[in-house]
């Protein structure tokens, strides 16, 4: 009879690196992991500030302050959600055509993250992110 197994040397050194690879790969899928939920969050806070952003601009170009608060609402209302960002809303939205000429606008977006890690507080199934954007009126009737 042949005897076609490999010598101990050999066996034990395949065993090690078979153990070896497994080691790695338990560090290396929840790096990974996380990396994914990191960048969620990122572009999920991006979306977010953009957003903000592009209702400031469309309550700055208003005349009155219930205008302001119905443009930013549409700007809320054509917003799209996807599988990572989704209701978002206006927190607050202070229209000072009085005094600085102003428009404040603060929105609350939900970023739910694609792979969770439990034992991360940053990294829960979903939270809320709010952003601030700030814009001068450009629709500020001139004092005679």
């Amino acid at each position: 009879m042949i005897n076609r197994s490999l010598p101990k040397s050999k066996r034990t050194s395949r065993g090690a690196s078979l153990i070896e690879v497994l080691a790695g790969l338990f560090v290396l899928i929840p790096l990974f992991l996380m990396i994914i939920d990191l960048s969620a969050i990122v572009l999920g806070q991006i979306t977010n500030d953009a957003l903000v952003k592009r209702c400031a601009r469309a309550a700055a170009h208003q005349t009155t302050s219930g205008a302001a608060s119905a443009a930013a609402n549409a700007v809320i209302a054509a917003f799209q959600g996807n599988g990572i960002v989704s209701n978002p809303s206006i927190v607050s939205l202070n229209f000072d055509s009085s005094g600085d000429g102003i428009v404040v606008v603060v929105t609350k977006m939900t970023i739910t993250i694609p792979a969770e890690i439990p034992f991360l507080p940053l990294l829960q199934r979903s939270r809320d992110m709010r952003a601030r954007a700030t814009e001068p009126l450009v629709m500020i009737p001139a004092n005679p």
